[in-house]
């Protein structure tokens, strides 16, 4: 998985467009690039930051938030590399 790939699949998530699998795979699978592999476990690390305050949900909103953010920082970076 490339860093643009891991900001799509973040992005799709926190907007709700993924796949029903989409994020289950891309935070249970380790990846084999470091850059992914550490946006990867921040990811992981969003639920616990910001644990959910509903049942069946990955995260708060402000965690939701935290994912955008990230999602579009990831993003500003792969423009600015160009």
């Amino acid at each position: 998985m490339t860093i643009k790939e891991a900001a799509d699949r973040i992005e799709a998530f926190a907007n709700g467009t993924a796949g029903p699998w989409d994020w289950d795979d891309f935070i249970s699978i380790r990846q084999k690039d470091p850059e992914v592999e550490a946006v990867r476990q921040k990811c992981v690390a969003i639920a616990d930051e910001f644990p959910p305050t509903e049942p069946r949900k990955y995260c708060s909103d402000a965690g939701m938030q935290a994912l955008r953010d990230l999602a579009a920082d990831l993003h500003g970076r792969l423009q600015g590399a160009r």
